[in-house]
Formats: structure tokens, sequence, C-alpha cells
């Protein structure tokens, strides 16, 4: 068997590792949510710190990566490699909206203030960590 065949995640190990993550990203980012809503006042008029849209935001946002990853699991030599460069690029671009959010609230259709985008990184930062450690301590051990 070549060293390519080697490193390519079977289906099964996809599904299971990938569905483990966004599970990981979705429970993380809730758990943060009710930690923060106890110990910071949260604006309650800001949509996204709901838990609707948390929870529907992280689990769209993971099924894509997820999807991502079965597209690079075919194409890439070293698929989790490719697929972990790959998510800090899209971990860096996916913090532009809240930056700029941060920067002119005004400018955002959800309303809210600049410390209100600044907050939803953190979000961002835990799903990251939560659904790429996952998935790749468990693509490696499958």
């Amino acid at each position: 068997m070549s060293t390519i065949a080697q490193t390519r995640l079977s289906n099964a190990t996809l599904l299971r590792a990938g569905g483990a993550g966004v599970l990981a990203a979705v429970a993380a980012n809730v758990v943060v949510r009710l930690i923060l809503g106890a110990i910071v006042p949260l604006s309650p008029d800001f949509m996204p710190f709901t838990l609707g849209p948390i929870i529907a935001f992280t689990l769209l946002f993971t099924l894509i990566g997820v999807g991502v990853l079965a597209i690079v699991n075919r194409v890439a030599a070293n698929p989790l490699r490719t697929y972990n460069i790959i998510g800090v690029i899209a971990f860096f671009v996916s913090l532009i909206p809240n930056l700029a959010g941060a920067a002119n609230p005004s400018s955002m259709p959800m309303g809210g203030t600049g410390n209100d985008y600044l907050v939803l990184i953190i979000f961002h930062v835990v799903a990251a960590v939560a659904f790429l450690g996952v998935l790749n301590a468990l693509a490696r051990r499958m």
C-alpha cells in the first residue's frame, strides 16, 4: 500500500471524527455561553449571544468543515495536515466580520457594540479548538 493511501481517512473515520468534532464544538460553545452569561453582562438584545444562533452557526460551519475535510481527504497527499492548515486559515478569516464589527458596530446588520463583537471571538476560538482538537485526536487514533 502506498504512503498516500495510508494517510487517507476511511469514510467511517471521517464521519465519526467529524461528527464528534461538530458535537464537541457545539457543546463547548454552549458551555462557554452559559459561563460567560453568568460572569459577564452580555447584551440581551444582541442576537448572536442567544443559544439558538450559537448552536445553529457552530453546527452549520463545523458541518461545512467536515465537508471540506471530505474533499481534502480525496485530493491531498496528507489530508489531516492539509486540512489543519485550511482550518487555521478559515479560523482567521472567520474573525474578519467580528473585527469589522468591533471597529464599526453601526455598519453591522445585527447591531451590538464593539465589545459584543470582540466577545464573539471567544466563541470562534472555542469552536475551532474543540472541533480541530477532537477531529484530529480521533482521526489519528481510528
